[in-house]
Parts: C-alpha cells; sequence; structure tokens
C-alpha cells in the first residue's frame, strides 16, 4: 500500500509537471479573469469567488482528471497488471484518491497565493489550514463521481459525459450568484454535493455557523455514489 502511495504520487504528479501545472493555472485564471472583468461594489465578491474557484480547482482534478486517469490504467493494462500483486483494488482506489487530494490541496494554495498577491485577500493561518485540509476532503464524493465515470471504460464517453462538471459548476452558483439563478435550478442545485462543499467554505470563511446539514448531505452523496460504484463493477463481472 505504502509502495502504491508512493507510485502513484510520483507517476500523477512529479513525473507530469506540464499537467501539474496547467490543472492548477486553468482555476487561477478563471479567477483573475472574473474577478477583473466583473467588478462588483460589494468587499465580499473576490472573497467569495477566491471560494468559488477553490471548489471548482477540485470539481476539475477530482472528476475529469480522477476519472481520465483510471481509464487510461484500464486500457493501457496497468489496472489488469496490478491484479498479480498482493494489492486489493479498493487499495489501488485509495492510493489514487490520496494523489489527488493532493493535487486539490495544490490548487487551493495556488489560488489563494493568487488571491492574496492581486486582490490583497487575507485569511487567518488558521483559516488558511483549516481550507486548505477541508475543502480537498470534503471533495471526496467528486472523486467518487470521477470513479463513476472511469467505470465506463472509455475515455470518448468519459469526456463525454465530463460535461456534467461545468453543469454542476453552473447549477452550484460557482460562476453566478447562486441567488440569481432561475428558481428550478436552484432547486437542483441546492441539493449537488458541489453546492454543500461551496457552502461549507463560505460558512468557514465568513465565520458563520455550520450548517450540520450540508455535512449531511455529502456523506448521503458518498453513500450513493460508492453503491453505484459497487453494482457497476458488479454488473460488469457478470457481463464478463
Amino acid at each position: 500500500m505504502i509502495k502504491q502511495l508512493e507510485f502513484n504520487f510520483k507517476r500523477i504528479i512529479l513525473r507530469n509537471p506540464s499537467f501539474l501545472f496547467f490543472d492548477i493555472l486553468i482555476p487561477v485564471m478563471f479567477y483573475l479573469l472574473f474577478t477583473k472583468v466583473m467588478s462588483s461594489n460589494d468587499p465580499g465578491f473576490e472573497r467569495d469567488y477566491l471560494v468559488s474557484m477553490m471548489i471548482y480547482a477540485n470539481l476539475l482534478g477530482s472528476v475529469l482528471t480522477v476519472a481520465n486517469t483510471l481509464v487510461t490504467d484500464y486500457t493501457c493494462g496497468y489496472a489488469k497488471l496490478l491484479q498479480v500483486l498482493p494489492l486489493k483494488r479498493w487499495q489501488y482506489y485509495v492510493s489514487v484518491g490520496s494523489s489527488f487530494w493532493l493535487l486539490n490541496v495544490l490548487c487551493v494554495i495556488a489560488l489563494g497565493i493568487a488571491g492574496w498577491i492581486f486582490n490583497g485577500i487575507v485569511f487567518s493561518v488558521k483559516l488558511w489550514s483549516i481550507l486548505v485540509l477541508v475543502i480537498p476532503l470534503l471533495a471526496t464524493p467528486l472523486m467518487l463521481l470521477g470513479v463513476l465515470l472511469a467505470t465506463t471504460r472509455n475515455v470518448n464517453t468519459v469526456n463525454v459525459l465530463g460535461n456534467i462538471v461545468f453543469l454542476l459548476a453552473i447549477i452550484s452558483g460557482l460562476w453566478w450568484p447562486f441567488e440569481l439563478l432561475p428558481h428550478w435550478i436552484q432547486v437542483l442545485g441546492g441539493h449537488t454535493p458541489v453546492y454543500y462543499v461551496a457552502e461549507i467554505a463560505r460558512e468557514l470563511v465568513t465565520g458563520g455557523s455550520l450548517t450540520l446539514g450540508y455535512f449531511g448531505g455529502i456523506i448521503i452523496w458518498s453513500g450513493l455514489l460508492s453503491g453505484l460504484i459497487y453494482l457497476s463493477e458488479k454488473l460488469r463481472q457478470r457481463i464478463k
């Protein structure tokens, strides 16, 4: 297990500097673009948008990147090669997920530095520590969504279904204030894991009391997606 953690960290992050650079750069560019173009008189706009882009960065890394990595492991034969090792399948998923959790941590740190340099956003050390650790951890159901997409075992299918990332970003209020969205979209978006994670992060930043219902929603989504992944794998084994 330890060897798998070390190996996946090297092959996913250390040996892919261009991938690491662009995976972190894209959310930072989106943040700078929107905060400079969409000027607002609200002093909390840049801070709230920083939180939104942290969630969006985790959404990209947890869904699309996880799904494409797992599918690539399957198509290139790496996943099949692991069957000759004394390694359980869940250990493989945990080792890969840990690498992407670290990637999400790096994205949050990069956005925090960008917010501080370009917009003068300053948080306490305690709050930064909480955001850096909690946001990627709460993104667990998003990683599970990436694993579920990967069960299709097809890169083209994953890329098509990957559009769900942008849909979740829109209906969850990451691009525009949630209150400005149509009511029926608010009903849908208000029950997504992305919305729950974003609201918890905003409550942490504003110092408000945490809503336990959001944590419950994340747990429910994690359980639901885990069940779907299990059923998908069982169905695939039966078909074989």
